[in-house]
């Protein structure tokens, strides 16, 4: 696991700092009449490169006075690395993307600009996309949404003539009836299957269900079922409750009591949701809306017939959002100015390509609700019909914070519960015993800051 940056060089990072902010780096930028160059950080592929390069460029065409220099870092990973190196030398980009499960820890120690004023004056966005520190300033917001939905291949539901998964919310399936679809869908090499004499787990050419075994997954459904990582006022750790032992559990069951999902390090296990379902290997698939993308170029390339639907539940709706944060550091020397290019690049107009591609959702509460913004980004061949109430509705209605954004110790925890719950997943050990004996000892005292 790649180790947070914010551990591994916290004192360094706030040295390097330190002569800057007193001296007046982080004095809020003003102009002296000359122009003023910007380094602007982010991460991604070529399709992002692409629309981060057209975005920037329109600002600088609107306002001569600036210079972008857009710094690209590959993939987050990349950037977690080179943030820290750049931190320890004193040279920090002025704005752009930050690792998300380290955004609080790097605000709380003073290295962010507080954005509640920009946040608060600027149109209203999703509350889930925000990151808040306990003492309640917004130091970062993302640029983007996405949520968890269910992905499907259309032909496994027309060959066993079973009806698709709901694409809207009221009429969403509960987890036992995902379940039972998920097993009738579900084929051994001899097309037997888990309710059938004779079925062969070790021998599953196409499974009903991948739901992955990553920290999002399973702590949408731990709230759908009451439960959770940690309150949502950040107050309670939530991981040992009934609730979300059960949650976890029931995930884990898919793969080891339903024989419905590919288990985890085996070759059965996916490379990605497009192909798992082009290939018929799955016919369901939880994972998130960024999918689009790939999904739509295999409908294009292949004919795969896909749709989209709601999250199943257990015990009420739930889906959580997930974003790109965006930061200003305070040791930039035109904070002012970085605070104005920052509020043109969370504006959905200036990201519309990505948008329209299926790779981002608006993080502005106003383009899920308003027809002619919705149009914009959704009404292209791209986007299934039930995008609208699938995503749209689902995403604005639905839609649950996850711990990273309001809890500062969140990514210490998650470096020794994603680890221990990989015995739940793979079958060797129960939820209840893996939580209670071995997470719950070592977290708490974090969580508690002891």
């Amino acid at each position: 696991m790649v180790p947070r940056p914010w551990l591994v060089l916290a004192f360094a990072v706030l040295s390097a700092l330190a002569a800057a902010v007193l001296a007046g780096a982080s004095g809020q930028g003003e102009l002296l009449g000359g122009p003023v160059t910007l380094q602007y950080a982010f991460w991604g592929d070529q399709d992002v490169i692409d629309a981060t390069n057209a975005c920037l460029n329109r600002y600088m065409a609107k306002n001569p006075n600036v210079k972008i220099e857009a710094l690209n870092f590959g993939s987050s990973a990349q950037f977690d690395t080179e943030v820290t190196t750049l931190a320890a030398g004193g040279s920090l980009p002025d704005l752009g993307y930050f690792s998300a499960p380290n955004v609080l820890p790097w605000g709380i120690s003073g290295q962010f600009v507080d954005l509640t004023d920009v946040y608060k004056k600027g149109p209203a966005r999703l509350d889930a996309l925000k990151f808040v520190t306990p003492d309640g300033r917004i130091v970062a917001v993302s640029v983007s949404n996405e949520i968890q939905v269910i992905w499907y291949n259309k032909k496994p539901f027309d060959q066993a003539g079973l009806p698709y998964p709901p694409a809207e919310a009221g009429r969403a399936w509960n987890w036992d009836q995902f379940v039972g679809v998920a097993r009738k869908l579900t084929r051994d090499a001899n097309g037997r299957g888990p309710d059938d004499s004779g079925f062969d787990p070790s021998n599953v050419r196409g499974f009903g269900a991948w739901v992955r075994n990553g920290r999002i997954p399973w702590i949408i459904l731990a709230i759908s079922n009451g439960g959770g990582f940690v309150s949502d006022d950040g107050k309670s750790l939530l991981l040992d409750r009934p609730e979300t032992i059960e949650a976890i559990q029931k995930v884990a069951d898919l793969v080891n009591v339903e024989h419905v999902g590919p288990a985890p390090g085996t070759p059965q296990v996916p490379t990605g949701v497009a192909d798992a379902l082009a290939s018929q290997q799955v016919a369901m698939a939880m994972d998130g809306t960024r999918d689009l993308l790939a999904v739509g170029l295999t409908r294009e390339q292949q004919g795969l017939d896909f749709g989209i639907g709601v999250l199943p539940y257990m015990k009420k709706l739930a889906t959580a959002s997930v974003g790109t944060p965006i930061v200003v550091y305070r040791s930039s020397n035109h904070v002012s100015e970085a605070l104005k290019l920052l509020q043109f690049v969370m504006s959905p107009e200036s990201s519309l390509p990505l948008l329209r591609s299926g790779r981002w959702l608006p993080d502005e509460a106003r383009w899920y609700t308003e027809s002619s913004l919705v149009s914009q980004w959704v009404d292209n061949p791209r986007h299934p019909p039930q995008y609208r109430t699938a995503v749209v509705d689902f995403a604005l209605n639905y839609s649950h914070r996850l711990p990273e954004c309001y809890v500062p110790t969140y990514s210490r925890m998650d470096d020794i519960v994603e680890p221990a719950l990989q015995q739940v997943w793979l079958g060797q050990r129960t939820a209840e015993d893996v939580i209670e004996n071995e997470i719950m000892p070592k977290i708490t005292p974090i969580f508690k800051g002891m």
